[in-house]
């Protein structure tokens, strides 16, 4: 009795929502027993049932009471010389008592009082009652009817239906009571039809069957009727207290607050964690005009036409000032209104997002900063070079750090990490100090990756444009202190002008690139200008590119792995491959001198689909819960084939399409063209997922997270560094990606954790993956059995073959190595596969 179910609850930034699963159809749940019982003495629905059946008996008895009096006197006028004396008697003593009686229970708050007692006794001695009312009037027909005329017993009948239909709608939800009145007069009126020894009452007879048989239905819906309210009622009850505890609940426990405001905008009401929240008491704000809490009026405008309108809001964003600091509010308020349409006020929920919104900024100053410089990254430099390009003359400075390298493996990537941030700050200054000394010389310095800078100044010529990017070497030539540590390093920088040597962006970066190149090779720690005798140099890299072609044919590239690991467990879940190619003359060559030959060359779909296919040869080697994942570079969605390229790849391997993961970089992005999007879209319905590689370091635009399904973020090495360090900005970036991951259901993976350290405070702050040369170096394809082996299970389960559109059977079996079972564990993992 009275049970309730809470359908759904919903916490969010804006009002809190409670739904409650509507009760099902309670006739059913009531039978005939329930309408003949009084219930037990202390459970509450029947003293709410018995409760209300007093409460309608009482409201009828001021009308029953004179109606039965009217009739008795039309009996007592018409039959009493015919009426037995001792039945008479009886049936007058019975109806003065029960007049007194009434009278009594009205003065002394009975029946009819405000708080009526449902007590079983008082429900018992009520019936009994009833009874020697019902008995008197029985009687009284009884003795009437076979001594009255026959016209007077169609009277003395007509009487009794009245009496009857009186009784019973009295007692319409009380059916104890009805049957109690009512069965008596019946007996007594068929004793009497009876008695009279005639047959020809048998129409009235049939007339009151008819009667009686409407009543006990009327009777019975009524009465169900009610045991269906009063159980709808405890219901709606307990529901209310749940809301209620919620309430409390919600209000000691979470951190919005609830307010209401009414039709005036004053505050009527408003929880104790708005106190919390401004440091301003409850009482001190009630009665105030809601927008005096808001600051910021400029700013909070449009809420209040909003709010002017009679309109909802939700999740409005409003900046306040509290004790002197900027915090940021959200706000989320639903209208009431009257029965007539009228506004009545406003209610609804607020919070205080603080932390998310600086949160939320910090990311979103990825899409324009290096997280790790503080300059801007590649796509600004892009647009400043266009934008000088169409205002007019516009230089361009590469500078590439030398010995960088060596710096780094030599003292560390930390160190290497903080050189870079002094590498930033001197450039500043000098940009900074250039700008001043030359109010017509507009400068920006960017991070265009790794130890690359640029250095854009509009509306200098080459001569100024030599000058600053000589101050540039001599600044950044000078010794630096990384904390206890020493390092020199150079820089070498190419200078491009435009218009004269490029007219796009994508023209002049190449010269200035040109420029770098014979920087370097001229000796490095200087600055060269583009001409023509550059072009040497690119034949140079023709004759590179010519080299790679063949590169393939002559087994000249390989993939090697590196494991990734759970960060719950430290098991392998993934390996990341890299593309190395060893030249028969040159012997290794960086992936970063060849990978943008092959993009340049139109090579690079080729070796792409090379890499697709090695990487899914190894994949089937391995246990099939180990993942691989191949970096596409933005250049192979240029291919209209890569869709296809893909699909072969695994088909010829017999790996799942689950297993691939494929590696998009944020350079992918910049432009945006529907074909992209359906390939994209295309390899999503083959099964594979999608990982966001080196989030944060280049253009790090977050629309693209809402447009793309990835799987996976990676969090670039040097927010993974910084973070050990305990760089507090770092680990607020950290968690915030983290954050951002797990709101849109992806995952991350920490790179370039190189230490124990690094590790551990990847994995507080909720990474899910690590990888680095803490857990391994990259290694041949036969080393990763032997690493798999060691990181294998005692016992582990397997399935049958990994074939589409077959339920592999799965049992538990000691582990072999993949050469001998070609089986492997069920275990969800990932792994990446990408060029280095």
């Amino acid at each position: 009795m009275g049970a309730f179910h809470v359908y759904a609850t919903e916490w969010a930034a804006g009002p809190m929502t409670i739904m409650f699963k509507p009760p099902a159809a309670d006739r059913a749940r009531f039978g005939w027993r329930d309408l003949l019982t009084l219930g037990a003495e202390d459970d509450p629905f029947w003293r709410r049932v018995r409760r209300n059946q007093l409460g309608y008996v009482a409201r009828y008895l001021p009308v029953l009471a004179p109606v039965m009096l009217f009739y008795g006197a039309i009996v007592v006028v018409a039959f009493a010389p015919l009426a037995n004396p001792f039945v008479f008697s009886f049936w007058l003593i019975v109806q003065v008592l029960l007049a007194l009686r009434w009278l009594f229970l009205r003065t002394t708050r009975g029946i009819l009082g405000r708080s009526p007692r449902p007590s079983r006794a008082f429900m018992l001695r009520l019936l009994a009652e009833m009874a020697v009312c019902g008995i008197a009037w029985g009687l009284l027909f009884a003795d009437i009817l076979p001594v009255a005329e026959a016209s007077d017993s169609m009277l003395v009948v007509a009487t009794a239906i009245a009496a009857i239909g009186a009784m019973a709608i009295t007692t319409a939800v009380f059916p104890l009571g009805t049957l109690t009145l009512t069965v008596p007069v019946l007996l007594g009126v068929g004793v009497g039809l009876q008695g009279m020894g005639s047959g020809q009452f048998w129409m009235a007879q049939a007339l009151l069957a008819g009667f009686v048989v409407m009543s006990v239905r009327g009777t019975t819906l009524t009465s169900f009727a009610l045991l269906g309210r009063v159980r709808a009622e405890q219901q709606l009850v307990a529901q209310e207290e749940v809301v209620r505890l919620l309430l409390n609940e919600y209000d000691t426990n979470g951190s919005e607050w609830l307010f209401e405001i009414n039709a005036d905008g004053r505050v009527t009401f408003v929880s104790s964690r708005f106190a919390d929240a401004t440091g301003t008491p409850v009482e001190a704000v009630i009665g105030r005009d809601w927008r005096s809490t808001l600051s910021d009026h400029e700013a909070a405008r449009p809420l209040f036409e909003t709010v002017a309108r009679g309109q909802p809001f939700r999740d409005y964003l409003i900046p306040v000032d509290i004790g002197g600091e900027r915090r940021w509010w959200s706000l989320s308020g639903t209208p009431k209104f009257g029965h007539m349409g009228e506004l009545l006020g406003y209610r609804g929920v607020g919070s205080d997002v603080t932390e998310r919104q600086r949160a939320s900024q910090r990311i979103a100053e990825l899409a324009t900063f290096d997280a790790l410089t503080g300059l801007v990254n590649r796509r600004v430099v892009h647009q400043a070079l266009a934008e000088g390009l169409m205002a007019g003359q516009v230089a361009l400075l590469f500078i590439d750090l030398d010995r960088f390298k060596a710096v780094n493996d030599s003292l560390g990537h930390g160190a290497g990490d903080r050189l870079l941030g002094e590498v930033a700050a001197r450039i500043r200054e000098v940009v900074a100090e250039s700008g001043a000394a030359s109010g017509a010389i507009g400068a920006l310095a960017g991070r265009l990756g790794g130890d690359e800078f640029a250095v854009v100044l509009r509306g200098a010529n080459l001569p100024e444009a030599a000058r600053i990017g000589e101050l540039l070497i001599a600044r950044l030539s000078r010794p630096y202190d990384l904390e206890s540590k020493h390092a020199s390093i150079e820089a070498s920088i190419g200078l491009a002008l435009g218009p004269g040597d490029g007219s796009t962006v994508e023209a002049l970066m190449r010269a200035a690139d040109l420029a770098l190149y014979d920087a370097k090779a001229r000796g490095r720690g200087q600055v060269r200008a583009y001409d023509r005798a550059m072009h040497q140099r690119a034949e140079d890299r023709r004759a590179l590119e010519f080299d790679l072609k063949s590169a393939i044919d002559l087994n000249q590239l390989r993939l090697v792995y590196q494991p990734v690991v759970n960060a719950l467990d430290e098991r392998v879940v993934a390996f990341e491959a890299l593309l190395r190619w060893r030249h028969p003359i040159r012997g290794e060559i960086s992936p970063a001198m060849f990978i943008p030959i092959a993009e340049e060359s139109g090579l690079i779909s080729r070796i792409g689909a090379w890499v697709l296919h090695e990487a899914a040869r190894a994949a089937a080697s391995w246990p099939r819960n180990i993942r691989i994942a191949v970096n596409l570079s933005p250049l192979q969605f240029d291919d209209p084939k890569l869709v296809e390229t893909v699909r072969l790849a695994l088909a010829r391997a017999n790996v799942a399409a689950e297993r691939l993961e494929l590696e998009l970089t944020e350079s992918l992005f910049l432009d945006e063209r529907s074909q992209t999007a359906a390939m994209l879209a295309d390899l999503k319905a083959l099964g594979v997922s999608f990982a966001l590689d080196d989030f944060g370091t280049g253009y790090s635009s977050l629309g693209y997270l809402q447009k793309i399904p990835f799987d996976r973020i990676k969090i670039d090495r040097s927010f993974v560094q910084t973070s050990a360090r305990g760089g507090s900005e770092a680990v607020a970036i950290v968690q915030a990606i983290v954050a951002l991951a797990g709101r849109l259901g992806m995952e991350t993976t920490a790179e370039g954790t190189e230490t124990r350290d690094e590790f551990e405070a990847m994995r507080r702050l909720g990474c899910t993956q690590m990888q680095g040369w803490h857990f391994g170096r990259p290694m041949a394809l036969e080393e990763t059995h032997r690493v798999l082996d060691r990181n294998r299970p005692l016992v582990e389960l397997v399935e049958g073959p990994e074939r589409s559109g077959e339920r592999p059977v799965s049992r538990l079996a000691l582990p072999m190595s993949p050469e001998a079972s070609g089986r492997s564990p069920m275990a969800a993992a990932r792994s990446s596969l990408r060029f280095h």
